[in-house]
């Protein structure tokens, strides 16, 4: 008969904790996708006031410490997953772009003009590669012997926004217009 009870308790413990679950759940996969980053300033308009309300609670209702402390912790991993993955996916992807721009800078010394596309400079392996991004690259219209190809991408947390490569300083910029 006791076996009976504490499974009982346990499948009550287990119902008030799936809902922070399934919305932790929801909210990371969402959050999760390219350029939707962002999104995570909303996320903490939502839960500072959960979290603020969940103090109170914790410390005016013993009772339900435990809950709390799950259910905190529940969206702290989410919290945690969806950064992680932001991180990942935009370290993963600047890698990939910052080898495309060397390669691309390689080429224009050797060859003392910037290639006609990207295809000029992959590797015979990377044409069946999937990428986390679509890279764009674009010569100059004029002939000047200054002028600088562009070459970026879509920012991997931000959607509308896209990292440029300066040849001319070597160095990645944010373009947020």
């Amino acid at each position: 008969m006791q076996k009976l009870s504490e499974q009982g308790s346990r499948t009550t413990e287990l119902k008030s904790v799936l809902g922070s679950l399934l919305a932790a759940s929801i909210v990371t996969f969402l959050l999760s996708q390219r350029g939707a980053g962002f999104m995570l300033i909303f996320f903490g308009f939502i839960c500072i006031p959960w979290l603020l309300q969940s103090i109170y609670y914790y410390i005016s209702k013993p009772a339900q410490r435990k809950l709390l402390t799950q259910k905190t912790l529940i969206w702290l991993i989410a919290l945690f997953i969806i950064a992680g993955i932001h991180l990942v996916r935009h370290h993963h992807v600047r890698n990939q772009a910052q080898d495309i721009a060397d390669r691309i800078q390689r080429y224009a010394d050797q060859h003392g003009h910037y290639p006609p596309g990207l295809e000029s400079i992959r590797r015979p392996e990377e044409l069946n590669e999937v990428s986390l991004t679509r890279f764009s690259y674009v010569l100059p219209d004029n002939e000047e012997r200054d002028a600088q190809p562009a070459f970026f991408y879509p920012s991997t947390f931000v959607a509308f926004e896209t990292e440029n490569y300066d040849f001319k300083t070597r160095r990645w910029e944010h373009d947020s217009r």
